[in-house]
């Protein structure tokens, strides 16, 4: 066995480390996830011709790796919580370990086909402590390509970087697909509780959903069960309300959403980007008001937020969403005291949704 480098400070960041085997060892440029493309293991990732990248517990800091190389396969050493093998062929007689941000250590390896076996010890106590519990080792012997492996499997960040990035077996998809089905089943239940909605509403994607479902559940079901067209007329009509009740309905800039809300259709560009909305309120020379929140009124918002925010928000290519949505700014301008009256207004402005 030849020691190629025993280094006990490499400073890593992002828990990343690399070795690079190039004509030219410092202008490497590849696609990170490109070194994963193998999918054989979550720790040391071999797609990337001429290098391998490296998984390391601690996420930033100094860190011990040992570089060895053998003639033929070395025994197991069972000091090491964690083991994978990959496949690396050398590209130049010159090899870098590095760190993304800190030195680079050359050594000297032959150019040829190698088997690398990477141990790693102290995963799980990385980043607990002051001191530092991990430590790495690389072993290069000749070998013909062959497809990665996991051969040691112990701490908990291994487990994950391993499930994370290599192919799943058919029953590992299955376990993950019950397990993420049970996570959104138990989130509808704290939702919605013992009421069962329809597609559209499950699959309904938006930043305040969850709001409407604790303060009208049942014009919350209305709306999922109307159709697209009067669900866009909810938000478009939504909207101009909530403008309305906040003071900015007559707000120059916003003049031609305000127009086309008004003939009952959705705002045009660039109202229905986030980033143009707030400028314009921002740049606004208007008094801001305050109203205690529903349901509740533990905390004070300002309505002038709220009804611009439903002006983007109204133009949300999903229908259904953009209605939720513009519902809840419609609750929040109005405040505590008056957010029922306006979900009354609405179920008599749409007669469809009296049931709800």
């Amino acid at each position: 066995m030849t020691v190629l480098l025993d280094e006990p400070r490499v400073f890593v960041t992002y828990g990343s480390a690399s070795v690079t085997s190039r004509e030219d060892l410092y202008d490497i440029e590849y696609d990170p996830d490109d070194a994963w493309a193998d999918e054989s293991n979550g720790l040391c990732g071999a797609g990337v011709e001429g290098v391998l990248a490296l998984t390391t517990g601690t996420h930033t800091g100094w860190l011990p790796f040992r570089v060895e190389l053998y003639p033929s396969e070395p025994p197991l050493d069972d000091g090491w919580d964690d083991v994978v093998e990959v496949s690396y062929t050398a590209m130049s007689d010159r090899v870098v370990l590095a760190g993304l941000d800190g030195d680079a250590f050359e050594f000297d390896l032959p150019r040829d086909t190698y088997r690398v076996r990477y141990s790693v010890r102290g995963m799980d106590e990385a980043d607990t402590t002051d001191e530092t519990p991990d430590a790495y080792l690389l072993q290069f012997w000749p070998a013909p390509q062959a497809g990665g492996r996991i051969v040691k499997q112990h701490s908990e960040r291994a487990a994950y970087w391993h499930r994370a990035r290599r192919t799943l077996t058919s029953q590992e998809q299955q376990e993950d697909e019950q397990q993420e089905a049970e996570e959104q089943a138990q989130q509808a239940r704290k939702r919605w509780g013992d009421r069962i909605p329809n597609d559209r509403l499950r699959h309904a994607e938006g930043l305040y959903l969850d709001a409407i479902s604790r303060l009208d559940i049942d014009l919350e079901f209305a709306v999922a069960d109307a159709d697209d067209a009067t669900q866009r007329q909810i938000a478009t009509w939504a909207t101009l309300r909530s403008l309305e009740q906040a003071g900015l309905v007559d707000l120059p800039p916003i003049a031609p959403a305000v127009a086309a809300l008004r003939k009952g259709t959705r705002v045009p560009p660039p109202f229905d980007d986030s980033g143009t909305v707030w400028s314009i309120l921002n740049a606004a020379d208007l008094a801001r008001t305050s109203v205690p929140v529903p349901p509740d009124g533990r905390k004070e918002q300002c309505p002038q937020n709220w009804a611009m925010s439903a002006l983007f928000h109204s133009a949300m290519k999903d229908s259904l969403a953009a209605a939720l949505e513009t519902l809840v700014c419609l609750a929040y301008v109005h405040g505590r005291d008056g957010y029922r009256q306006a979900f009354t207004a609405v179920r008599q402005a749409f007669p469809q949704l009296a049931r709800g």
